[in-house]
Parts: C-alpha cells; sequence; structure tokens
C-alpha cells in the first residue's frame, strides 16, 4: 500500500520508528517537487517502507505500508492499495522495491506468469486469485467488490472530482478583460450587460515590471460605478486564455454575432464537433474546462449538447533529444533551413511519414 508523504497521518506513523529519520528525508525531498515533477509517466518511481503493516479486510493479508512519490494527498483518499501486476506505475515500484508482484487479472483463455512479466497487465479481463470474485470481469468486478466492502462496513463508496478550484486572473494584456468595476461604495459592482463585451485599449505601455499592462492605461482604469454613478477603478487583471478556449467552438459556429456569444439555432446545427485534433499537454485540462462550460450551459439551456465533442484525437509532441521541443527549453528545430534545402511540402510529408498523428515524434 503507498501513501502520500505529505498525507497528515503520515508523521504520526512514523514516529519513533526506526524508518523515521529515512521518511523524514524523502518527505523533505517531495516537499520540493511540484505535482507534474512527481506524477509525470517519464519520473522514476520512489519510495520508502514507513516500517508499518495495514491489513487487508478482504484477506487478511499483511500488506507493507510505502511512501510514494506518485501518490498526492489531495487526490482521492492520499493512500492507494497497490496492484503492481495491473498498474504500471505499481508495477514499476515494485520491481524497484522487490515486492512481490501476484496476478489479480487475466486475459479471457490465458493464463500470465507474474515472474515473467515485463511490464503490468492494464486490459480488461477476468478475477483471479480473488476468492469468491473469480472469474468475474475486471470492469464489472469494481461494482460488486464496493458493495461487498459497503455490506461488510469496511468502508464506502465516493465519486472523487478531478475538476479543482481554477485561478483564472492573469497580469498581462492578452486575455478577455474581466468585467468588473470597483467602487469604495458599492464594493464589486458587474459591468451591466448593455456595455459587454469589454474591450481591450490599445494605450498601453508593455514595462516588463511584473504589472499588468492595463494599469498603464489612461482610458481603462478609471471608470464609473453602475450602481452609484461614482467614479471606480476597473479591474485591470485579464482572464487566462483557458476561459476563451474552453468555449471558443461555440463561437465558431456564430462568430460575426454582436449581440450575444452565440445564437441557439447556430449551435444546434454546427454542434457538437465531430473530430476534434488537440495536443497532449491540453489533454487534461484543456478538455476538463471546455466539457465543464458545455454542460453548464446545457443545464442553464443555452445549449441541446451535454458534450462539445464527439471524436478526440490526441497528437502525440514533438521531441528532441528525449524532451518535448519548446522555445522555453532552447531546444527548437528550425523548419526554415529543412524548407530551404528540400522544400515545405517535402518537410510536411516526412512529419506524416515518421510517425502516426497520436505517437511522439
Amino acid at each position: 500500500m503507498v501513501i502520500a508523504p505529505e498525507h497528515p497521518i503520515v508523521k504520526e506513523l512514523i514516529k519513533g520508528t526506526e524508518q523515521e529519520e529515512a521518511c523524514t528525508e524523502f518527505i523533505n525531498k517531495m516537499s520540493l517537487l511540484n505535482e507534474l515533477d512527481r506524477t509525470s509517466n517519464e519520473v522514476e518511481k520512489e519510495g520508502v517502507f514507513t516500517g508499518r503493516y495495514v491489513i487487508n479486510p478482504l484477506n487478511n493479508d499483511r500488506v507493507p505500508l510505502y511512501l510514494a512519490n506518485y501518490v498526492l494527498a489531495e487526490y482521492g483518499t492520499g493512500v492507494v492499495m497497490a496492484v503492481p501486476s495491473h498498474d504500471q506505475r505499481d508495477f514499476e515500484f515494485s520491481k524497484k522495491y522487490g515486492l512481490p508482484i501476484k496476478v489479480v487479472i487475466l486475459p479471457e483463455g490465458q493464463q500470465i506468469d507474474a515472474s515473467k512479466m515485463s511490464e503490468a497487465f492494464v486490459d480488461i479481463g477476468y478475477l483471479t486469485n480473488s476468492d469468491k470474485f473469480d472469474g468475474v470481469r475486471s470492469d464489472e468486478a469494481i461494482g460488486k467488490i464496493i458493495e461487498y466492502i459497503e455490506q461488510m462496513g469496511y468502508g464506502e463508496r465516493k465519486i472523487n472530482f478531478r475538476l479543482r478550484d481554477w485561478l483564472i486572473s492573469r497580469q498581462r494584456y492578452w486575455g478577455a478583460p474581466i468585467p468588473i468595476i470597483y467602487c469604495d461604495d458599492c464594493g464589486a459592482v458587474p459591468v451591466p450587460e448593455d456595455e459587454l463585451p469589454v474591450i481591450l485599449p490599445t494605450d498601453v505601455k508593455f514595462t516588463g515590471l511584473g504589472q499588468s499592462p492595463l494599469s498603464t492605461s489612461e482610458t481603462f482604469a478609471a471608470a464609473q460605478c453602475p450602481k452609484c454613478g461614482k467614479m471606480g477603478k476597473r479591474e485591470i487583471d485579464t482572464m487566462d486564455t483557458f476561459v476563451c478556449s474552453s468555449w471558443y467552438y461555440l463561437r465558431y459556429c456564430d462568430p460575426c454575432n454582436a449581440k450575444e456569444p452565440f445564437d441557439k439555432g447556430s449551435i444546434e446545427y454546427w454542434m457538437p464537433v465531430d473530430q476534434y485534433i488537440g495536443g497532449v499537454e491540453h489533454a487534461i485540462l484543456h478538455l476538463l474546462y471546455s466539457r465543464f462550460f458545455m454542460k453548464a450551459l446545457y443545464d442553464m439551456g443555452h445549449v441541446a449538447y451535454d458534450e462539445p465533442f464527439k471524436n478526440l484525437l490526441t497528437q502525440g509532441m514533438v521531441l528532441k533529444d528525449g524532451a518535448k521541443m519548446s522555445k522555453s527549453l532552447g531546444n527548437v528545430v528550425s523548419p526554415e533551413e529543412i524548407i530551404e534545402k528540400y522544400g515545405a511540402d517535402t518537410a510536411r510529408l516526412f512529419i506524416l511519414f515518421a510517425s502516426p498523428p497520436e505517437k511522439d515524434l
């Protein structure tokens, strides 16, 4: 079983044990890493034995409890019952620390020898070594085991939502202005609907001093309070561009509409998107946000569909020397040299030939 190093119960568990020093060192090391560094599939799985064991209530097995870098306190309960034979991260962790690997799911009509496994078996199969649940399809077994756990009083089912609080404000020029006016008497007041959208000013100075460029505009910052008429201050942060990309597929259906974000009839004609092609780096947040927006608009009666996209193709990333090719890393290959020597069509053909679109290139 693996537990997040920052879990509130950990210090109590390790206190006074032979493992306290090693665990404390590991906790301090993990505190310096961000979530992406810890959960990336590319990062080596690391952990430390806590010196403690837990009892599996379903079979009374004595299970060692480890701290692990790939478990986060805020995801689920922050404690995970590892299944090394059927989860790749658990498999790599168990291999590294010499922990037993027990096969509990088999492909239909086949056997698996745990000692010869080179990776976890993660497809749907049928349960084995699982007592009364032997022979049950693995995707169906999840619900049946939860029911049994609830009947026995060991625990209860819970839905964990992966959409977290989202800070949408940015101290930069590009992005939609946040339509709020601050008044000394009335507080934060929304800009009236007939004054929307708020348009970005053009008299800004890009100083690079860590402040919003909108603060340099003489025409933008001062604004009349819609409630009392006194002069107030306009919000000078802009919205994260993810806000725009969360609903721009709807605006594309009706881009010239000056009265409302979109006409409902146009949306019913064009939506949902038949095929969406996007980069893997946006496959989680952007998709969550756009689905969230669509479902909220559906609940409010503005759209007839609760999903924005019928099909998704996630493109692989372009890599160089094992890292994602990006300007920030300084490992970008300019196409100009290739285009000059071979022509643009040859460059395009090579990219298409070198790898399928869903694979890294």
